[in-house]
């Protein structure tokens, strides 16, 4: 049974959904300002590793350097933006918080807000319902990506602002091919991995010209390796970006045509894929988070099954 919250409850029960959740965080709202004390929160859950997902849906804003620097100190947090979203509600595996306030101190210290709480036990109807807008909301927004930002200006400190400005213009004019960007998106991944393990800056393994440069070559191999970067850092990582590299034979190339949550009919949620090879549209059936309807993706197949897969 619905339960109804004033400013100070709803405060209190959403630090209480929380800090209890056993399986999903989702937090909507249409701002990424959000208090201390929720990021805290948030972080330690991801530092836990108890949780299939933490969510936080968003409406279309300029995003401020503090906002990027705390949605990047959390590994797991997914962020999802949709234009014309206004809603505000916070969701666990068990129960949801439907209200008129949003997550920063402000709101919740001056204004007069109000809201209700329902538990997936007892409302089961309205819970249901609830998420089910939100992976539609979901599906039709925008997913938003927040890795290590690049640092390649450091790298090319002491040279000229017109020898920056050439060197970007340079590689602004190199198009990259589908299978160029898997590529491209594979190294970035092993990149923020392995400087993860160094405790290191990413951009001191590989920079992003250095990608791009690795990417384009027409043969990739120790040799080219050694040509494109530091002969220091060659000897360390040639043999695993070589390795990394050859792992894009398993990737399907394609065009998300459509996706499906599971229902009564179908047990697992499914995405239809226009393959590029053949043109052929094919439904698959997956476990993954579902990608964003007409993007082009790179996708491990394995006969009906829809697997990991990269943004290209």
């Amino acid at each position: 049974m619905a339960k109804f919250l004033d400013t100070q409850a709803i405060s209190n029960e959403l630090m209480k959904l929380i800090k209890e959740a056993k399986d999903k965080i989702i937090l909507v709202s249409p701002y990424l300002k959000v208090n201390s004390q929720i990021q805290e929160r948030l972080r330690t859950k991801s530092k836990q590793a108890t949780l299939s997902e933490i969510v936080i849906v968003y409406g279309k804003s300029e995003l401020k350097q503090s906002e990027l620097d705390w949605i990047s100190s959390i590994d797991d947090l997914k962020v999802y933006e949709k234009s014309n979203l206004h809603a505000k509600c916070y969701i666990s595996e068990e129960k949801a918080i439907i209200c008129s306030m949003n997550l920063y101190d402000y709101s919740q210290q001056h204004n007069i807000e109000m809201g209700i709480l329902i538990s997936k036990q007892h409302d089961l109807e309205a819970y249901s319902d609830l998420i089910e807008e939100i992976n539609n909301i979901k599906v039709n927004g925008l997913r938003k990506r927040f890795d290590e930002k690049s640092k390649d200006e450091i790298v090319f400190k002491a040279t000229s602002e017109n020898e920056q400005n050439s060197l970007a213009s340079k590689n602004a004019e190199i198009e990259l091919s589908p299978m160029q960007r898997l590529k491209f998106e594979i190294l970035k991944e092993w990149r923020l991995q392995k400087s993860r393990e160094e405790k290191t800056k990413a951009f001191l393994i590989l920079t992003d010209n250095e990608i791009r440069k690795i990417v384009t070559a027409s043969q990739i191999d120790n040799n080219t390796i050694y040509e494109i970067i530091p002969k220091k850092s060659a000897i360390k990582y040639a043999e695993q970006i070589v390795l990394r590299l050859k792992n894009t034979n398993y990737y399907t190339l394609g065009k998300v045509v459509n996706v499906w949550y599971q229902d009564n009919v179908n047990s697992y949620d499914r995405v239809k894929l226009k393959l590029l090879d053949s043109g052929e549209e094919v439904w698959f059936d997956t476990t993954q988070e579902l990608p964003n309807k007409d993007a082009l993706v790179a996708v491990k197949l394995n006969r009906s099954w829809f697997n990991e897969y990269y943004y290209l």
